[in-house]
């Protein structure tokens, strides 16, 4: 080999892969938010139970959904964590981020007092930084997912 092909091999091993730091930055941020905010619900689970009861979209089922979200929020979490599983993962946390961005753009137009049922710090945010946070959030889901396609095509 010359001396130029040992260069151009060495340099291109040194070359950062953007995409993949990208992949795990995202499905980091995404997976300390969930375990984060599920477990903070599940350490003062009667506080969170007793605020989706007084909230009028979950109130006929707040038990159910006291239970379900946290759990929800671990199983996705999880999948992310996975590399078997992450397409799984950054499609759900999609979702669930479009729904949790839904709702908080519901209680902006429509009942902006009612406190934050959220976990945590989330919990400490007014209603437009929480809007703000979701969208990031789903953008970082989706984008993940598209990127980890693509990357793993190249696996």
């Amino acid at each position: 080999m010359t001396q130029k092909s040992l260069l151009l091999k060495n340099h291109s091993k040194s070359k950062l892969d953007w995409k993949a730091i990208l992949i795990e930055f995202f499905a980091s941020v995404l997976i300390l938010v969930y375990i984060y905010t599920a477990i903070t619900k599940l350490i003062d689970f009667r506080s969170f139970s007793i605020q989706l009861s007084q909230n009028p979209i979950f109130r006929s089922n707040s038990l159910l959904f006291a239970y379900g979200g946290p759990s929800i929020e671990l199983l996705v979490a999880f999948a992310i964590v996975f590399k078997r599983t992450r397409s799984f993962g950054f499609i759900a946390s999609a979702l669930l981020m479009a729904f949790f961005t839904w709702y908080v753009a519901y209680m902006m137009m429509t009942l902006p007092h009612l406190p934050c049922s959220c976990g945590g710090v989330v919990g400490w945010l007014n209603w437009p930084q929480h809007l703000i946070l979701n969208i990031t959030l789903t953008i970082f889901s989706v984008a993940g997912y598209f990127m980890w396609k693509s990357h793993i095509k190249k696996i």
